[in-house]
């Protein structure tokens, strides 16, 4: 069986099950079923004899498969996706979460989803602030934010979050879509100003299950011992509560990090939803 060309702007690249599953996962499918439509895909194009077809074609014959297997919300996902390219703004996802609820997991695995290469952690920020400054000139960002009280936390992030804002005005200059994540990442980050010139997407993750949570720092590599975090539970769920309270003041949508699979598909819901709101707006 002659193998499927694909064409693009006069350039040929045979059919990828693993390109096509990326694509199709971004609607909400598991990888697993993805992949078993991606294969479906592939069927259908050996049952056209091979040979070459135009990107669009492919991308028509993808959603008569969503459509007949997962129905019309699955395409719409699908067609919200592929704007992402085409965004006459950048895409800014904004993940914020206390230590321990997934945020780095989350946002890398977010990125790959979306094909965004640009995550940012907020502790980076911290890091280069903790170069530049004494802890006599700026304490709280000499500590981790689980290690100091309330007020201090505010102050940290309001510092942190100076580095935020230049990075993501940086990525809105540029077009240049990113994923930012830390527990800086508190609501109100993104200025109005900011927020018109990008398709922000915010969301707060949080671990309700308290066994769940400390369960989660025991999975840290020997870099984070999970004994100064245990040390400090009770504190890190602390910090939760009040930026869960924040967060449902401002409506900034949270999650609850009980499954990363499910997570991962709410999360794209919000980023698709976002895109999908810009026909809305006109």
């Amino acid at each position: 069986m002659p193998e499927t060309i694909v064409m693009h702007r006069g350039h040929g690249l045979p059919y990828s099950k693993g390109l096509m599953a990326q694509a199709l996962s971004a609607t909400g499918l598991t990888p697993q079923r993805a992949f078993e439509l991606a294969r479906e895909v592939e069927r259908r194009l050996d049952e056209r004899g091979g040979g070459r077809v135009d990107l669009v074609s492919l991308r028509a014959l993808a959603e008569e498969v969503l459509r007949a297997r997962e129905g019309e919300g699955a395409v719409r996902r699908y067609r919200d996706w592929h704007r992402l390219d085409r965004l006459d703004r950048p895409l800014i996802v904004m993940l914020g979460g206390a230590a321990g609820v997934g945020k780095s997991t989350l946002a890398t695995m977010l990125a790959h989803r979306l094909g965004v290469t640009r995550v940012i952690a907020t502790d980076v920020i911290r890091q280069v602030l903790r170069a530049f400054f004494t802890s006599e000139a700026m304490p709280t960002v000499h500590a981790s934010a689980f290690e100091v009280d309330l007020e201090g936390f505010r102050e940290q992030a309001e510092h942190v979050g100076t580095g935020v804002a230049a990075i993501v005005e940086r990525a809105c200059a540029e077009g240049t879509p990113v994923v930012v994540e830390g527990v800086h990442v508190v609501p109100g980050t993104l200025t109005q100003e900011l927020r018109g010139q990008c398709v922000a997407v915010e969301a707060l993750l949080v671990v309700r299950d308290e066994n769940l949570h400390r369960g989660h720092f025991s999975l840290r590599g020997a870099a984070r011992p999970a004994g100064r975090y245990h040390d400090n539970f009770q504190n890190i769920r602390a910090l939760q509560e009040h930026l869960t309270a924040d967060a449902d003041e401002r409506r900034m949508p949270v999650i609850d990090n009980a499954n990363v699979e499910a997570t991962l598909g709410r999360l794209m819901d919000l980023v698709l939803d976002a895109v999908g709101s810009l026909d809305e707006r006109g």
